[in-house]
């Protein structure tokens, strides 16, 4: 059942009174967000006004030693001008430049044809001309384009004095990496980029985020579309701020459950109590309108509560079982439910009731251990279910089914009759001619002669003996019963009624049996009637064949878990259409065939505890095998 809304249970005048509680949560939350997006927002404000501070002194920083060397070079190229360096000069005071100028790696002298006279350090190939020429035409420093001298990313400083110039070769990672101090780079990311951004030299190459808080500006000098770009990693919050944003929430997290548990709770018994009867009223009318007995015991066999399906399942009112212990007024002396009143079987299990008015109630009974609201076993419930008309159903079922097994035999005895009138005539025919020749014997006082004859006619009287003998243990009625029998003989008993029927139509029966002197527990004839049924219709399957292929095989197998009985034919094989029906009851392929002998013999087989089934081999036939347990 749905639980009802608590605006239904609550009376209308003090409805109003739970929008405040509502109300002062709702404002509250607003009051928490508001102040966290606040801090968090002065917080970025203020991290980004010193990030702003700190790129402004990297610039100034970086500003300073460019000019510091741009002043050491123009005083060594005055100095050259002057007629006062010479090459061994020039070397003191380059090593000197070098030492003091950070990230500047080379130092060069150039004369008025732009010709190379002094050098110290690396030499590549410099982009010189268009630096060399600004100079001269401007009388003033001035920066080369950034070009590469391997992996590494260089600028060249020409300072022009008079038609003399002083170059100077700065690589920009070294001037980076020691001009940026480690302050910084525990703070900021550095990076230098022209103006394709690509990377010329970079500090602290830490990833700093998805968004982080960047500030870039042009360097001039040198220019040349160069840009300092300083990304800020993220600033740890101070460990009090996080306390108490922290206590914030948890208690405003508390507030709102115990206020929502207030009123859950609230809800609930304001629910119980308008429920509690509707509920009771519910299980009682479900209870009663089971047709399955229900009853429950304690641990001492005392029935406590039975329903009344029960009741009236045995004829007694509730009155009169509630408090019974063992034996029940409905318990049959030899039920198995009273040899042992003190076992609750978890499966199912049969017993019979004695009706208050003294007739038999067979019952299946389930029961399950009764647990309590706190995990203990105080007793057993059984569900009772009344399965007399099923057996009732079960024992007419066995009945007709030996019926029509019954009919079976005669219909097939039937359609044999010409065929065994003929077997049972050859040997009286037989008879016959051999008396006719014992009485002209004796005519003739030829006593001698006359015993073997006497003999053949005996033999011939025994075989026709033998056929009626067959003929009528498989036509008779009579109730199925297992019995010792050797499985080789009811082979060839079957194969012996089904032989003339397979002469008069130009086939063969070939037996290979190899479970010779295995006996099995079985009912005999109906053996023999499976078997004959799956000869004949390997008969009827061979008639539309060549003679040389209307040979039917039955053979026998000794298997691990028994024995295996196959019969073959060589006939047209069973359609797909066909297959899937075979075994249905009515269902046939013949014009005047009833359907039911391949259900009546895998009926047979499953009552041995074997297996019926066929299959098609590839060279064409059926092949059909049951099994049956040793």
């Amino acid at each position: 059942m749905n639980p009802l809304p608590l605006s239904s249970l609550v009376p209308p005048t003090n409805r109003f009174l739970w929008l405040w509680p509502r109300i002062a949560l709702a404002l509250f939350v607003l009051a928490v967000a508001g102040l966290l997006w606040y801090s968090q927002r002065d917080a970025l404000e203020e991290q980004r006004s010193v990030l702003i501070t700190d790129v402004l002194w990297m610039e100034q920083n970086l500003h300073f030693q460019f000019d510091q060397a741009q002043e050491r070079l123009q005083a060594l190229a005055r100095a050259d001008h002057e007629g006062k360096v010479d090459e061994a000069g020039f070397r003191d005071r380059a090593t000197l430049l070098l030492a003091g100028s950070p990230g500047v790696t080379g130092v060069q002298l150039f004369d008025t044809a732009h010709r190379r006279r002094f050098s110290l350090g690396p030499q590549p190939e410099l982009p010189l001309d268009d630096a060399l020429k600004l100079a001269a035409a401007t009388g003033r420093p001035v920066y080369s384009e950034v070009f590469w001298d391997g992996q590494e990313a260089m600028l060249a400083l020409v300072v022009p004095e008079q038609d003399e110039f002083g170059v100077g070769l700065i690589s920009l990672p070294k001037l980076i990496a020691t001009q940026v101090p480690w302050w910084f780079t525990v703070k900021y990311r550095l990076q230098l980029l022209d103006r394709d951004n690509r990377v010329l030299a970079s500090k602290s190459n830490i990833e700093t985020g998805a968004t982080p808080l960047t500030y870039q500006l042009a360097l001039e000098p040198p220019g040349k579309g160069l840009l300092l770009k300083v990304s800020a990693y993220p600033a740890s919050t101070g460990l009090l701020r996080n306390l108490l944003l922290a206590a914030v929430i948890g208690l405003a997290a508390v507030v709102l459950y115990s206020w929502w548990r207030l009123r859950r709770h609230l809800q609930r018994r304001l629910q119980a109590e308008a429920a509690l009867q509707a509920e009771y009223a519910f299980r009682k009318a479900m209870e009663d309108s089971l047709s399955v007995g229900m009853r429950a015991r304690d641990l001492d066999g005392r029935i406590v509560y039975v329903n009344p399906a029960l009741c009236k399942m045995v004829g007694y009112p509730a009155e009169a079982l509630i408090g019974c212990l063992p034996p029940y007024p409905y318990w049959e002396p030899d039920s198995p439910e009273t040899l042992q009143p003190h076992v609750a079987p978890v499966a199912g299990q049969e017993a019979r009731f004695r009706h208050h008015d003294g007739r038999v109630v067979h019952t299946m009974i389930y029961t399950a251990p009764l647990i309590d609201a706190e995990g203990r076993h105080t007793g057993w419930l059984s569900s009772v279910v009344d399965i007399t008309e099923q057996k009732r159903a079960e024992a007419f079922a066995r009945q007709q089914e030996e019926k029509l097994q019954q009919t079976a035999r005669l219909v097939s005895m039937g359609e044999m009759a010409s065929t065994l009138a003929h077997e049972i005539n050859q040997p009286l025919m037989a008879m016959s001619s051999y008396a006719s020749a014992a009485r002209q014997l004796t005519v003739q006082g030829d006593v001698e002669q006359v015993r073997p004859i006497l003999e053949k006619i005996a033999g011939q009287a025994q075989r026709a003996a033998q056929i009626v003998r067959r003929i009528r243990e498989f036509v008779r009625r009579r109730t199925p019963h297992h019995e010792p029998c050797q499985l080789d003989e009811v082979v060839e008993d079957a194969i012996g009624l089904a032989d003339g029927d397979a002469r008069s139509r130009g086939a063969r029966i070939v037996a290979r049996l190899g479970a010779e002197g295995l006996t099995l527990s079985a009912d005999r004839i109906l053996l023999e009637q499976v078997l004959l049924n799956l000869i004949r219709n390997a008969l009827d399957a061979s008639d539309n064949v060549a003679s040389e292929q209307r040979v039917v095989e039955v053979s026998t197998m000794l298997e691990e878990q028994g024995v295996r009985v196959s019969v073959r034919d060589h006939g047209s094989g069973i359609s797909r259409d066909a297959a899937e029906h075979l075994f249905e009851a009515f269902y046939t392929t013949k014009p005047l065939g009833m359907g039911m002998g391949l259900n009546i013999c895998r009926s047979i087989i499953e009552n041995h505890h074997g297996r019926l089934w066929f299959e098609s081999p590839p060279e064409g036939g059926t092949l059909f095998h049951f099994t049956l347990p040793k």
